[in-house]
């Protein structure tokens, strides 16, 4: 017996129908982003643009706005202050710049500058130093990781699928990557190795919503002997997999939801790019893969009437 039921068995939700709206809508969301990349560029973190991160406890209660002050102070324009914990205490300094000198020219951290101006006020925890060329060499490495999970992943799209499919499942893929790329330019939050494991597991949590659905409309397709018209399949489809796509969120959202509430650093950072990957991979499902895919089957459909008439036409003769 069923106590509770957040989608009913069997709704009827025409989703393809209005999906020019949304399509129309994505297509300028994700100009909008790959012109924001272009302009502006990611908040890259020290992981690809080298530079120092440093952990410090203060013995006394202290802003973050105080800290950022201090740093100033010391020299460091670019440094970014990230609080530990709810005491005040702890924070997480990033620091950019590679070099950082005294006034007689000799080179001095920022750790050390910290340690002369405070004393024992202050004590620093740990000290991770990324030199420019590390950065740079892990960069291109980030990189190449995506792009190849990209390529063997859409390699699987299409050794699972038919042409009329593998395009959308694809398409829809590059497009969440995209959108939790641009997720990252507009919160202005640092771009770290953490976050392309973010957008890897948003891209296997893409490919994984639509190959449920498109499971279903070649099961749909099989039995109906293709006597139902591909949208209204696909729509039908949709509909019967819409209970298994809101359970497998909710749980999903219900794991990461708290770790972005009460935790912070890149771990809230992933949390929370992870949480808006999995509602654009939803939606991405149902108003790209879907509707990219009956414009496939459409276009094949053509081209193979096309292909059949010049058959049966005899041929023209030459002047």
């Amino acid at each position: 017996m069923k106590f509770f039921t957040l989608i009913p068995s069997n709704p009827n939700i025409d989703f393809i129908g209005k999906f020019k709206y949304f399509f129309t809508f994505s297509i300028i969301a994700l100009l909008a982003v790959l012109w924001g990349l272009y302009r502006q560029g990611l908040n890259l973190g020290v992981d690809f643009t080298g530079g120092t991160v440093i952990q410090v406890k203060f013995q006394s209660p202290q802003t973050a706005e105080t800290v950022r002050k201090l740093v100033l102070e010391l020299g460091d324009q670019e440094a970014s202050v990230v609080a530990l914990g709810t005491e005040n205490q702890e924070y997480l300094i990033t620091s950019r710049n590679h070099e950082s000198k005294t006034q007689d020219g000799a080179p001095q951290p920022l750790s050390q500058k910290l340690t002369q101006k405070l004393g024992s006020e202050i004590q620093i925890q740990s000290v991770d130093v990324v030199g420019p060329k590390v950065g740079a060499d892990l960069k291109k490495a980030a990189i190449l990781s995506l792009v190849y999970s990209v390529l063997l992943i859409a390699a699987y799209i299409w050794l699972r699928f038919d042409f009329r499919f593998a395009p959308g499942a694809t398409l829809a893929m590059l497009h969440d990557l995209i959108m939790a790329t641009g997720f990252y330019l507009i919160t202005g939050k640092e771009f770290t190795i953490t976050a392309i494991a973010a957008l890897l597991t948003i891209a296997g949590y893409s490919v994984n919503d639509t190959i449920v659905i498109y499971d279903r409309v070649r099961e749909m397709t099989k039995l109906s002997g293709n006597a139902m018209p591909l949208a209204e399949t696909i729509n039908k489809a949709i509909n019967l997999t819409l209970s298994r796509t809101v359970l497998t969120a909710t749980l999903t959202l219900i794991s990461v939801v708290p770790i972005a509430i009460f935790c912070s650093g890149e771990i809230q950072s992933f949390a929370i790019a992870i949480a808006f990957g999995i509602l654009v991979g939803i939606y991405s499902t149902v108003y790209i893969a879907s509707p990219f895919t009956i414009y496939v089957a459409d276009f094949l459909e053509k081209k193979e009437q096309k292909q059949g008439g010049h058959g049966t036409r005899p041929a023209k003769a030459k002047a």
